[in-house]
């Protein structure tokens, strides 16, 4: 059964995905020199991953994939402490929390996840095409609206895991519905997985200039009026 944290996700992602289908990207099926290992996400989009892999009876497959992950570190902070710092007005870079390696969900240059992956890969997209050590070519304001969006979802799983999208499903991987699986890793695995977490933390306010709001504006519009039954998400989110 879906939870409504994961509804919510869902909703965010269509929302997004219809706002996305208007900007003209090169990005298509094979298109992968940016599936890397250097994605991060909320708890909450692992466990729509991890439902994901449980509805498919792929837990041994999916076990293999998890222990192919490389070098992570702990975040310095998440998206919404970056956007909390900029906004008091400090200086401070964005970090990098995974590697280069190629994404071990990645099979014949394709995502085998792709239903259900993180919005960090869900919103990539580049106007040229990418080269393996090459940054992509990303318009101001679809990075400020990817980011405001990171920033909503964060806020939908604050307190909880969030960090290199590896290290969260590894994390997760020992919940009590995750248990078939988590026997055919490794023991320690799952807590290396946390000791590289930070939380999730709330939405600061975003990071938009007054010139991005007018193409911004309505999706984040969308997202807030999107409806989970009787609610929007704007309501949920604010617990009304």
């Amino acid at each position: 059964m879906v939870s409504l944290k994961e509804e919510i996700l869902l909703g965010i992602y269509e929302e997004f995905e219809k706002w996305a289908e208007q900007k003209e990207t090169i990005c298509a099926k094979s298109c992968a020199a940016c599936c890397t290992q250097n994605v991060t996400m909320t708890a909450v989009e692992g466990d729509l991953i991890h439902r994901f892999i449980r509805e498919n009876g792929r837990m041994e497959w999916f076990a293999g994939k998890l222990q192919k992950k490389g070098t992570t570190q702990r975040p310095e902070m998440t998206t919404n402490g970056f956007a909390a710092t900029c906004l008091q007005g400090e200086d401070v870079a964005p970090g990098s929390y995974g590697n280069g390696d190629a994404c071990p969900f990645l099979e014949d240059d394709c995502c085998s996840i792709y239903g259900v992956r993180p919005f960090s890969c869900r919103c990539f997209a580049s106007e040229e095409k990418c080269m393996p050590g090459a940054p992509a070519v990303i318009p101001e304001s679809y990075l400020s609206a990817s980011t405001a969006v990171m920033q909503i979802i964060e806020h939908l799983g604050q307190g909880e895991y969030w960090g290199n999208m590896l290290d969260v499903l590894l994390a997760l991987s020992d919940l009590p519905e995750n248990r078939k699986y988590v026997e055919l890793l490794p023991a320690s695995l799952p807590d290396q997985g946390r000791a590289h977490l930070v939380k999730a933390l709330p939405l600061p306010g975003f990071l938009l200039l007054e010139e991005e709001m007018e193409e911004v504006s309505p999706l984040l519009q969308a997202i807030f009026a999107y409806r989970i039954g009787e609610r929007s998400i704007e309501d949920i989110l604010n617990n009304r």
